[in-house]
């Protein structure tokens, strides 16, 4: 039960950290709302292109250096994947892999003018997947994959005001999917496009 908790736990207390700061405090501390969508792949399943959409929802809070640099953590629940499309490989066995995890990134960003470029680190913990085969037929029990998974992650963000913002954020795992020695290197790769809303 506390392993489904404590993502919601860890976001709560993030969001609380920020309102219950002093005025002062505020100003070295700001949080962030994230939501938006995925468009995904693995490499090594034979399908291609980034053709699975999913939701990207939670929060982060920034630490500010300076007015050009900033450090971030956050608490994203993420849906990664593949899916079919008509060009690809006749000899790809899955019509489809959907991945729920919970994320969470430590970026250090820059400013400058109205746009905002970041990098980092994410750790990602696999909740729950569904695998279907070519017939569509359910084989998740049939694959087992790691429950923890790293990425680097990459994103620019535009600022159209003080509080709204648009994010692209790219990410790549940087351990394989497959839990089982023998049966290849599966590696998901993201396109995730986000809105921002500042606390």
């Amino acid at each position: 039960m506390m392993n489904r908790l404590w993502p919601t736990l860890l976001l709560m207390t993030l969001i609380w950290c920020v309102h219950s700061t002093p005025t002062t405090a505020q100003r070295r501390f700001e949080g962030y709302l994230v939501g938006g969508g995925n468009l995904s792949q693995i490499d090594g399943d034979k399908l291609s292109g980034y053709n699975k959409i999913g939701l990207q929802a939670g929060a982060r809070v920034h630490t500010i250096f300076t007015d050009r640099w900033e450090m971030s953590i956050g608490m994203l629940y993420s849906q990664q994947g593949a899916s079919r499309n008509l060009n690809d490989s006749p000899s790809a066995v899955f019509e489809r892999i959907q991945l729920n995890l919970v994320e969470a990134p430590v970026m250090v960003h820059f400013n400058d003018w109205k746009f905002q470029v970041g990098a980092g680190l994410s750790y990602a913990r696999l909740i729950n997947y569904s695998v279907e085969d070519i017939f569509g037929e359910d084989v998740s029990d049939q694959q087992l994959y790691n429950d923890n998974l790293f990425q680097v992650v990459a994103g620019v963000t535009f600022r159209f005001s003080e509080r709204f913002g648009l994010n692209v954020r790219w990410s790549r795992q940087i351990n394989n999917l497959q839990a089982e020695a023998g049966a290849g290197t599966y590696i998901a790769r993201a396109i995730g496009v986000r809105g921002l809303y500042k606390l």
